[in-house]
């Protein structure tokens, strides 16, 4: 529904319907409407009963221009235009910094969780390096108590062939 024309439109940035509205002194219906008919470059954002139309500022000049030209002005006095022009562009001002600061919250807490999940994830490489420490340790002891059993062994065999090899009666008495 929003034109999208190739102009450079977008360059400006964007504002609501309201914003645009009392900028050309008609009601954000018929903002709406300029949108539709492709007087005005409009967007969509958000979803479900959050969904609004954004309005490109540049379209909005363009066409404030345009309505001046053809002596079209604006339903409102001039004084309070000014005035209202500026109370707009601080709402406006107003709310893109409570986006920005919803946002800047967003990545606060996201940076928070990363921060615990990589403490987390620091904490168990910890814990695992020091299991295979002991691990290692365990394996050292168990083969020095391997080569100690295969030194007994061999004294054991070294004696038994020893005893072997004396004769019947040596053995029997010594």
């Amino acid at each position: 529904m929003g034109n999208s024309r190739g102009n450079n439109w977008g360059s400006s940035g964007w504002t609501t319907t309201e914003v645009a509205a009392a900028s050309l002194g008609v009601t954000p219906r018929t903002i709406r409407s300029y949108i539709q008919q492709g007087e005005l470059i409009g967007e969509l954002e958000g979803k479900g009963i959050e969904q609004a139309w954004r309005v490109s500022i540049a379209s909005l000049e363009e066409l404030r221009d345009k309505r001046k030209s053809q002596g079209k002005h604006n339903r409102r006095n001039r004084k309070s235009s000014a005035i209202e022009d500026f109370a707009e562009v601080i709402e406006s001002l107003s709310a893109r910094l409570e986006t920005r600061v919803a946002e800047a919250a967003d990545l606060k807490a996201r940076l928070e969780l990363t921060a615990k999940a990589e403490s987390t994830l620091q904490a168990e490489r910890d814990r695992l390096v020091a299991d295979l420490d002991r691990e290692r340790e365990e394996r050292n002891r168990e083969r020095e108590r391997a080569k100690q059993l295969q030194e007994e062994a061999k004294q054991l065999q070294a004696e038994l062939e020893a005893e072997r090899s004396k004769g019947f009666w040596k053995r029997l008495f010594g």
